[in-house]
């Protein structure tokens, strides 16, 4: 029983960080706040983007043989591995709001 009250209250804790980060990423920070930006960006959000690449690159090849019969394999590449990647290595540190027409430099 203590068990799974721990287990619980790691989910909700977990959960809690994800929805504040969410709210937060529609937000413009001051100009101000840059370095604590970047601090936030280095230690929280990069590695997040870690794990969402290899989490996007699982769910592709799950889901290539659906996606090889309906023509859509280049789509879901970029939507599942390519934006993750670009996200997390070709983004200014400290910009931790996506902008749908940048094209981050290389």
């Amino acid at each position: 029983m203590r068990n799974l009250v721990n287990r619980s209250l790691v989910v909700a804790a977990l959960t809690a960080a994800m929805a504040g980060q969410a709210v937060l990423a529609d937000e413009q920070p001051p100009s101000d706040r840059a370095g604590g930006d970047m601090f936030m960006d280095a230690v929280f959000v990069r590695p997040m983007g870690l794990i969402a690449i290899v989490g996007g690159a699982a769910a592709f090849v799950v889901a290539l043989p659906f996606t090889v019969f309906s023509g859509s394999v280049g789509t879901s590449a970029d939507q599942l591995v390519k934006k993750p990647i670009d996200y997390t290595f070709r983004r200014p540190l400290g910009q931790v709001q996506e902008q749908e027409d940048v094209k981050y430099s290389r």
